[in-house]
C-alpha cells in the first residue's frame, strides 16, 4: 500500500512518513542517475545497445524492490515490477530511468573498459560509495527501514550526493561540448 507524505507530494511505501532531508536525498539521487543516463547516451560506443548477451537479470533488478531506499526512490513505480523479468523489457532494455540497483552502474562487462567510459564508471563508484555506513555500518541500500537513519547522517549523505551531482554535471557539460566539437569537425570535413 502506498501513501503520500503531507507536503511532499511524493508517494511513500506503507504510508510511512519520511523526513524532508530524506526526500532531498531522493531528489538529488534521481538527478545523479539522470546525469549518468545522459552520459551513457552521449557515448558513441554504447555496448548495451547492440549486445546479444544481455546481462540484465531479474536477480539484479530485485534489489530495487528489496531495498527500502530504492523502493522509496521509485515510489509508485515499484508496482510495475515483474517477478519474471524484473525491469528488463526485450527490445527496449531497462524500463527504469531512476531507482536502478547500483549494480546497474557497475559497468562490469569488459566492453566498458574503453577510455570513453572512465568518467561514468568513476561517478558510479562515487555514487555507490557515498551510501556506505548509512546506519550502524550498513550501506543505505541494505538498511531495512530508512526512516531510522538520523538527520546528521542524512545531512552528510546529502552533502556528498550534491558534490557527486556537481561533478557529474561538469563531466556531462564537458562530454557534451566534446561531442559538439567532434560533430562540428566531422561536418566541416
Amino acid at each position: 500500500m502506498t501513501g503520500i507524505q503531507a507536503g511532499s507530494g511524493t508517494p511513500v511505501p506503507d504510508g510511512r512518513a519520511f523526513s524532508e532531508q530524506l526526500h532531498r536525498v531522493r531528489d538529488v539521487h534521481i538527478e545523479v542517475e539522470s546525469i549518468l543516463h545522459s552520459l551513457a547516451a552521449l557515448q558513441d560506443d554504447n555496448p548495451c545497445a547492440r549486445c546479444t548477451s544481455v546481462c540484465c537479470k531479474e536477480v539484479f533488478c530485485r534489489e530495487s524492490v528489496d531495498s527500502d531506499f530504492l523502493r522509496f526512490v521509485l515510489g509508485p513505480r515499484v508496482d510495475a515490477y515483474s517477478v519474471k523479468a524484473g525491469w528488463f523489457e526485450p527490445g527496449s532494455g531497462c524500463r527504469l530511468s531512476y531507482g536502478r540497483p547500483l549494480v546497474c552502474y557497475a559497468f562490469f562487462c569488459e566492453k566498458f573498459e574503453s577510455q570513453n567510459w572512465a568518467e561514468p564508471r568513476r561517478l558510479a563508484r562515487a555514487l555507490k560509495k557515498l551510501y556506505a555506513n548509512a546506519l550502524a555500518g550498513q550501506h543505505m541500500l541494505v538498511v531495512d527501514d530508512i526512516s531510522r537513519i538520523g538527520e546528521n547522517r542524512l545531512n552528510i549523505i546529502h552533502g556528498r550526493l550534491k558534490k557527486v551531482r556537481e561533478t557529474a554535471k561538469a563531466v556531462l557539460r564537458r562530454s557534451f561540448q566534446e561531442k559538439l566539437i567532434l560533430n562540428f569537425q566531422v561536418n566541416e570535413e
